[in-house]
């Protein structure tokens, strides 16, 4: 069993952490040196960051994990202004995230459906004595269905009476987490399988010509190791073994093109192809991606990279995201989940959420506590913050 100490417990303990002949660009390095920090309401490391229609009240939210509280956010006036309503709270000013119920006392992942319902999998932990040392023995899956008011979180059901409550170690939860809630849907490995969650309930799913597991070289699949999935239309999924995997589907359109990064190498996929097209990076380690309007914007082992698209194909161009300049997303950090809100608006036009963590000693580093938080960017406040 794995054995983590209590000063790195925070750094998650199943954590996903989860064209280019020049991405390095980094889009940020000194934001102190250009404008205020904010205080972060949200702080520590930050497990999920996802979409939810809420069945209950038909509102679209951020729902976030992080250390192992659940948090939620309005997001609906943001999308319908598109980031252009400077009186919009959720557009002009950092915060205002709400705790809600949470499934668990430990670390928490989760993924949503196209049914409103949340999913979480959370870590159980005991703390061994001897040592001082805490230990993970195992997961637990559980569901939140939204449409029911003031429900509680409920253990997800499985077909295979086999699998227990416990979940094993070796597993993962991810969601295609799209902007059309319609596209979303959830899945969990759980020892080299993949099921579908839905209705409270896990079922196994097969490779087949709904469910694509080919890797980057199109050729190895990645069945028992997939970490992330994504869709052009809701119908075909294609599963990938880095959680660093988006499309450029909006609220209004279908995606047109699949994105996802192994190490230093992304790989791109049009609607209609029949393979993935691989472009080496020369950026850090990738370990988040999202889209805007003309930038591929890359979270890294060292900060926040982006680079050029070129009718949705990434050019290998780095450019600087002018409106930002320089951030606290620079080199000291990891930046392990990115989210663009509107993906057909350019990254000046559009809110962006982006995580930001750090390994090993901060005092080696010009990395500090505070900066590890949620860090946000709103067209009406036109610079990157904490969140």
């Amino acid at each position: 069993m794995k054995k983590l100490s209590k000063s790195i417990i925070s750094v998650f303990i199943f954590s996903a952490i989860s064209v280019f002949t020049s991405c390095n660009g980094v889009v940020f390095d000194t934001i102190r040196e250009e404008v205020k920090l904010s205080d972060a309401q949200i702080q520590g490391t930050i497990h999920s960051l996802i979409r939810v229609t809420d069945s209950s009240d038909l509102k679209e939210y951020l729902y976030l994990s992080a250390n192992p509280v659940v948090w939620k956010k309005d997001i609906d006036n943001a999308v319908k202004n598109g980031g252009t309503d400077s009186t919009d709270y959720t557009t002009s000013e950092h915060g205002h995230w709400l705790t809600t119920s949470r499934p668990g006392n430990n670390y928490v992942r989760l993924a949503a459906n196209h049914n409103g319902e949340i999913y979480s999998l959370s870590s159980i932990v005991k703390e061994v004595t001897d040592d001082g040392e805490m230990e993970e023995i195992s997961r637990e899956l559980k569901y939140l269905d939204t449409s029911v008011k003031d429900a509680g979180w409920q253990t997800v059901t499985f077909a295979d009476e086999s699998i227990s409550s416990e979940i094993s170690l070796d597993s993962s939860i991810f969601c295609t987490n799209t902007p059309k809630y319609e596209n979303r849907y959830a899945f969990v490995r759980i020892d080299g399988k993949i099921y579908k969650l839905e209705g409270g309930k896990a079922t196994l799913i097969e490779e087949s010509s709904e469910y694509n597991f080919t890797s980057g070289d199109n050729s190895t699949s990645i069945y028992s190791s997939a970490r992330g999935v994504s869709t052009f239309d809701g119908r075909i999924f294609y599963f990938t073994g880095s959680a660093a995997i988006t499309s450029n589907e909006s609220y209004n359109s279908d995606a047109t093109m699949i994105y996802y990064a192994d190490s230093t190498t992304v790989y791109y996929r049009a609607d209609g192809d029949s393979k993935w097209t691989a472009v080496s990076c020369d950026s850090s380690a990738i370990r988040s991606i999202a889209v805007t309007k003309d930038k591929l914007l890359l979270g890294t082992t060292s900060g926040l990279d982006n680079t050029a698209l070129n009718e949705g194909k990434p050019t290998g161009s780095a450019t600087t995201i002018s409106a930002n300049a320089t951030s606290t997303l620079s080199s000291s950090y990891i930046v392990p989940i990115l989210l663009t809100i509107d993906p057909t608006k350019s990254d000046t036009a559009t809110d962006i959420y982006a995580a930001s963590n750090f390994e090993g000693n901060p005092s080696s580093t010009s990395a500090t506590r505070k900066n590890a938080s949620l860090w946000s960017y709103y067209p009406a406040r036109s610079k990157w913050n904490r969140e």
